[in-house]
């Protein structure tokens, strides 16, 4: 009996090592090895490998200027229609000119829903009917010019009102139902500086409610304020807010999936008095109409804070200028920054003014 037990033993043992010996190599259990290792999070250096996604806004009075199709940017989006307080307007360039946006069999296009008449949309947005109108067309002209998705560039004056805040949020979650049932994308356009001057947007719920939040990064020195830069890169301690703490107050509310930075490439030509101060209203100027444009400089560089170009010159009135704006080298260090920090998506403004 005890010579049968310790031969079930050793033919035991032997079934063991067998076994252990013929596992696949992803399975075979490694006997040396000591207790798992935990999951860590990635470092900064890491999260440069974000890859980089670009894409253009075609503005409607650039179309016949150049050609669509050789656009080398994988997602264009038109811009656009136009609404006013009757829904979209038929007779505005933008609807006229979507004969001309067909979009090319290798790229994705997006609808840009252009919404900028500060008094219309008020009145829009107190009008569910006239909301869901705007939504109902928009889809229809989207299905019909081959349109993946809408993007709504919604703009108001107003500070912070609860009350149109409660509005947007709501035509906003609308819009995203409405689109996803007819498996189309919702793109949200927004100001940079929305967090700093307390425009009326809950950005966290519009986030929730889109597929993607694209942040215009520029325009925050106004044309018609004091000269300064597009949008600084590292400045909060001059102008009270800058690129950094931008992308920090949107990554806190959107996901950084959902990001797009859209870049203005082009900027503002302010013309000064002899105190140093604008005379007028400053005039927008394009990346190429400065690229090609022959001043009379007597001064430029590129600001090591800002990371922005900055030109003076003199007219034939013999008044000085200033211009800041932003080019491929300071957009490049923006980017990178963005990669570093997880956000691999950006946009420029616009296709002809670069």
């Amino acid at each position: 009996m005890k010579k049968l037990l310790l031969l079930s033993v050793v033919v035991g043992s032997l079934y063991c090592v067998f076994k252990i010996a013929t596992l696949p190599p992803s399975t075979a259990p490694d006997l040396t090895a000591g207790p798992p290792l935990e999951a860590t999070t990635p470092t900064p250096t890491q999260k440069l490998a974000t890859q980089k996604k670009e894409s253009i806004l075609v503005p409607y009075w650039a179309l016949g200027q150049y050609d669509i199709s050789t656009i080398p940017y994988d997602t264009i989006y038109y811009f656009g229609l136009a609404v006013d307080e009757k829904g979209i307007v038929i007779n505005d360039p933008g609807y006229m000119n979507l004969a001309y946006t067909n979009c090319p069999n290798d790229k994705i296009c997006v609808l840009v829903l252009r919404m900028l008449n500060n008094d219309a949309n008020k009145k829009i947005l107190a009008d569910p009917k006239l909301q869901t109108k705007i939504i109902d067309d928009s889809i229809t002209i989207a299905n019909k010019y081959y349109y993946s998705g809408v993007a709504l560039d919604l703009e108001l004056s107003e500070l912070f009102n609860s009350e149109i805040t409660t509005q947007i949020t709501k035509f906003v979650q609308q819009y995203y139902t409405m689109l996803h049932k007819d498996y189309k994308t919702l793109s949200f356009i927004t100001y940079g500086d929305s967090y700093f001057r307390k425009r009326p947007f809950d950005t966290k719920s519009i986030g929730e409610s889109t597929d993607e939040v694209m942040i215009m990064a520029y325009d925050f020195h106004k044309s018609y304020g004091e000269p300064g830069p597009n949008f600084s890169f590292d400045e909060k301690s001059k102008y009270g807010y800058d690129f950094k703490q931008m992308i920090t107050d949107f990554s806190g509310d959107v996901s950084r999936e959902k990001i797009t930075v859209i870049f203005g490439m082009y900027g503002y030509d302010w013309t000064l008095n002899k105190q140093g101060t604008p005379l007028k209203r400053a005039e927008a100027i394009t990346l190429n109409q400065i690229t090609n444009s022959k001043f009379q400089i007597t001064n430029q560089y590129q600001n090591s804070n800002s990371k922005e170009r900055r030109i003076e010159y003199i007219d034939q009135q013999k008044l000085k200028h200033v211009i800041w704006y932003e080019n491929k080298e300071s957009a490049e260090v923006k980017t990178q920054y963005l990669q570093e920090n997880g956000i691999g998506s950006v946009s420029y403004w616009a296709w002809g003014y670069f």
